[in-house]
């Protein structure tokens, strides 16, 4: 009999197989089409596929008709993240609703039922990452029912608060008692899903600690997404016994701990209740704060090991104290009353590891004997709304990767029109070499006369290593008028772009949709080293992903362009940027902002 030939004895080796496909796949949605080769890549396709599990609820359906049809891909999920996709950027809830489909909770539990059989014997559970809005508890709770030996892997849970529909505020008028009885009815419901939600975080918690689990690292509430004037909606308070259940439960384990708190809740009956061991990011957002003990005494409780630090607090009677060292610090992000100039010094001083930060302010306070340099001696990342921040941290020798201009505002407005001539990057070539992301927002502009200058300002002779660029602005559309196409709107934009050769990112947005095209800008020549466009969609930046694909040499297409390439851009899912912790949490930045960067920009 004579030997299999050389393609099969390839195919017999499935960690040859994996690796070919791995090599082949620049993102996953590239290995359903290579599972569409042949049937022999097919089942190889699907097991790399399968290793990280994204469940969005909308389509849980589908995946439990894939799963049933292919049990044994299972045994290779390691990583799950199940989510409502829809509360992810809709927070209201208005029912019955097309655009908030009642979700399959049934298929959910029969998917986690299958899963949980057809996991390999002696191995761990895959780690599962969860986001879901407070009303999602109990379903969640029964389609875990049948599973509980999932929980033991649960990483990472993060609260969507669904806000109530708009009423008629007059409803009641006459009527105090039943105003009453349906407050009444509203707050027990309200209650009744925080104790389920906490009921749950200790099973998983106990069955972490069984079997030598990670336990809960994430807890988000909201994000800065939601706005403060949506977190008015939410009239109730989180039960004070709930944090206190919470840290019970999750002292030990937990490491992200980020909430964007309602107009009823209280810091003061929340912050003392909480001690975590090893707690490396906090992000806490509110209103009514009033003394800023308690503020305090956290942050003394928890300055060995915190990382990140963003506070964004309202109605705060004192400034906070600025006292604590943290020897681990990264990021500092605060939108509260400041402390005098010289103890906010002191603290950076104290702190010279901070490679991002907000506080522009800052920097324009420091006099001639604190230079910006000195304050901030490993400053990456600096966001700003106008520009004089940027000028004085260049003078002073600071060098920015990563810029952040919300809008320009005097001294100096941003005008791309001279920016490569009459600007802090132009003034010092230094800090322009340094810069690889730069995001700017223009406020309402007439793009087709900025356009033009998109060449003189983000070309590779004035900014040589950007990696990055976001541009956002506003535009007045007249009623009923119809909306430009992707080619009309960002074809241009793109094109003048075509001479920034390290540009591997853009993001667009003017406010307006989503395009509707599964492909845009067929045939267009775009800059040489372009990976990714990205669609920031209103109200929150909700981003639509293009990936570049370069035009095939036998399409017939138009000659090679003496710059750039040519191709188009082809729609991809969002979970091609994913980044997964050791532990199996899908990283998520709690602020909306930085959600959106693609690239790191700040950590070499």
């Amino acid at each position: 009999m004579s030997p299999p030939p050389s393609v099969y004895r390839f195919l017999n080796v499935a960690e040859l197989v994996e690796y070919l496909l791995a090599y082949l796949s620049r993102e996953r949605v590239d290995l359903l089409a290579l599972s569409a080769v042949s049937k022999a890549f097919r089942i190889y396709a699907l097991r790399v596929w399968a290793k990280y599990l994204d469940i969005p609820t909308s389509a849980v359906g589908r995946r439990l008709k894939l799963f049933k049809a292919n049990p044994r891909l299972l045994g290779q999920v390691r990583f799950v993240r199940i989510r409502n996709d829809v509360l992810e950027h809709e927070y209201h809830q208005i029912s019955p609703s097309p655009r908030l489909p009642i979700t399959n909770w049934d298929a959910l539990g029969s998917l986690l039922a299958l899963l949980h059989k057809n996991q390999l014997p002696n191995s761990f559970p895959p780690a599962i990452d969860i986001t879901l809005g407070h009303t999602d508890i109990y379903p969640l709770v029964t389609a875990f029912r049948t599973c509980p030996g999932l929980k033991e892997r649960i990483v990472a849970i993060r609260i969507i608060p669904v806000l109530p529909p708009a009423q008629d505020p007059y409803r009641f008028m006459g009527d105090p008692e039943a105003e009453d009885m349906e407050m009444e009815s509203q707050h027990g419901d309200w209650n009744c899903h925080w104790y389920a939600l906490y009921q749950f975080i200790f099973e998983v918690q106990r069955a972490a600690s069984k079997r030598a689990g990670p336990g809960l690292r994430t807890f988000h509430y909201g994000h800065n997404g939601v706005m403060e004037e949506d977190m008015e909606a939410l009239i109730h308070m989180i039960p004070p016994d709930f944090w206190r259940f919470f840290n019970d439960s999750t002292a030990s384990t937990l490491r992200d701990f980020a909430v964007r708190l309602g107009v009823a809740d209280r810091n003061y009956l929340i912050l003392p209740a909480l001690k975590f061991a090893r707690l490396e990011k906090f992000f806490i957002a509110g209103t009514a704060f009033g003394e800023p003990d308690e503020l305090d005494d956290f942050l003394d409780r928890h300055s060995a090991h915190l990382q990140e630090l963003s506070l964004d607090i309202d109605d705060i009677h004192e400034p906070l104290s600025f006292k604590q060292t943290f020897p681990r610090l990264r990021w500092l992000q605060v939108w509260a009353p400041f402390p005098p100039l010289e103890r906010r010094i002191e603290f950076n001083r104290r702190h010279p590891h901070i490679r991002g930060t907000q506080d522009s302010s800052l920097i324009t306070q420091l006099t001639s004997s604190n230079s910006a340099r000195d304050v901030y001696p490993n400053l990456r990342q600096l966001t700003s709304t106008y520009t004089e921040p940027f000028e004085r941290f260049a003078k002073a020798g600071g060098r920015l990767s990563h810029v952040r201009l919300k809008t320009g505002f005097p001294p100096e407005p941003l005008n791309l029109s001279t920016l490569h001539t009459n600007s802090w990057l132009s003034r010092h070539p230094d800090a322009a070499r340094a810069l690889t992301c730069l995001e700017i927002e223009l406020g309402f502009v007439d793009m087709n006369k900025i356009r033009v200058f998109f060449a003189s300002a983000f070309g590779s002779a004035f900014l040589p290593n950007l990696a990055e660029l976001s541009v956002v602005w506003a535009k007045h559309t007249p009623r009923g008028a119809l909306e430009a196409s992707a080619e009309q709107k960002i074809g241009p934009l793109v094109s003048g772009c075509i001479k920034a050769a390290s540009l591997r990112v853009l993001r667009f947005s003017d406010r307006s949709k989503a395009f509707p095209q599964h492909e845009i800008l067929i045939e267009h020549v775009f800059p040489p080293s372009l990976e990714h466009l990205v669609w920031l969609e209103p109200p929150r930046h909700k981003p639509q992903y293009f990936r570049f694909l370069p035009s095939p040499p036998s399409s017939g297409s138009a000659p090679a362009p003496a710059l750039g390439k040519r191709g188009r851009l082809q729609c991809i899912p969002a979970i091609f940027r994913v980044d997964i912790s050791p532990e199996g949490v899908w990283e998520k930045a709690f602020d909306s902002g930085r959600a959106t960067t693609l690239l790191d920009h700040v950590s070499s």
